[in-house]
């Protein structure tokens, strides 16, 4: 025969019903007259227990608060920043640079329209929109020219 599975699982200490019920004869209550547990005169409000502080009190929700908000600024400033530089780089294209597209064919700028570029595969001219570049492929040779000069 297989032993049934058994779990323990932690459980907080049961607490006894004489804690949780109001005394209901006059032999429960101590010598004194109150009922038992109560310091406070029979008509007085009751003082609340002090809670341990929680996770989200206070100065802990604030610094995760401003941990986010400095998060989305910095994510946006550096989204922007590459946009500006990616339309600064398309709006310097001229005849006769040598381009990537972003599906990654390399081609020659045959002709630059306000928003379209004419570009040349092989001896096959092909027209694209502006933000289709990918990058403009800059020689190693010419960079070293121009530093000499």
């Amino acid at each position: 025969m297989q032993q049934p599975l058994v779990f323990f699982l932690p459980a907080a200490a049961p607490t006894t019903i004489a804690t949780i019920q109001e005394p209901r004869s006059a032999s429960d209550t101590p010598a004194g007259g109150a009922p038992s547990g109560t310091t406070a005169a029979p008509g007085a409000p009751q003082p609340q227990p002090q809670s341990a502080p929680g996770l989200f009190d206070g100065g802990f929700l604030w610094m995760m608060l401003a941990f986010v908000v400095l998060m989305l600024f910095f994510s946006m400033r550096r989204d922007s920043k590459a946009r500006k530089e990616q339309q600064a780089m398309l709006a310097a294209i001229k005849q006769g640079d040598r381009v990537v597209t972003t599906s990654g064919m390399h081609a020659a700028v045959h002709r630059v329209d306000e928003k379209t570029v004419t570009l040349l595969f092989d001896t096959v001219p092909v027209t694209f929109e502006r933000a289709a570049i990918a990058r403009i492929v800059r020689d190693d040779a010419s960079r070293t020219e121009q530093k000499r000069a």
